[in-house]
């Protein structure tokens, strides 16, 4: 299994996420939580969509982001998907209906 490993701080306002934590990625694997604990930010980092973010970021044998060294692989070379909690792409689609349209580019 491909493990992803995350040792990183965020501050914004008045919120602060401090993930250090490796997982250990099932085909699918599923994050759940309380409402603000962090979840929808942590998806944000491993996309690339927080670069305030500081630490170090690595998918198996990938380091994707790494502030000691500058290191900060963009969000359009991670090579991931991410299905946002509210509509992003076509709003008379639903999910499904924009991840087949997705899958047709």
């Amino acid at each position: 299994m491909t493990e992803l490993s995350l040792n990183i701080d965020l501050e914004r306002d008045a919120f602060q996420l401090a993930l250090d934590t490796t997982i250990e990625l099932a085909p699918i694997t599923a994050l759940f939580g309380p409402s603000g604990a962090g979840k929808t930010t942590m998806l944000r980092v491993i996309a690339g969509l927080e670069r305030s973010a500081q630490g170090r970021l690595t998918l198996g044998e990938a380091t994707w982001q790494d502030s000691a060294s500058g290191l900060f692989v963009p969000p359009n070379e991670r090579h991931i998907g991410y299905v946002f909690q509210d509509r992003r792409l076509f709003s008379h689609l639903d999910a499904a209906g924009n991840l087949r349209f997705a899958a047709r580019l």
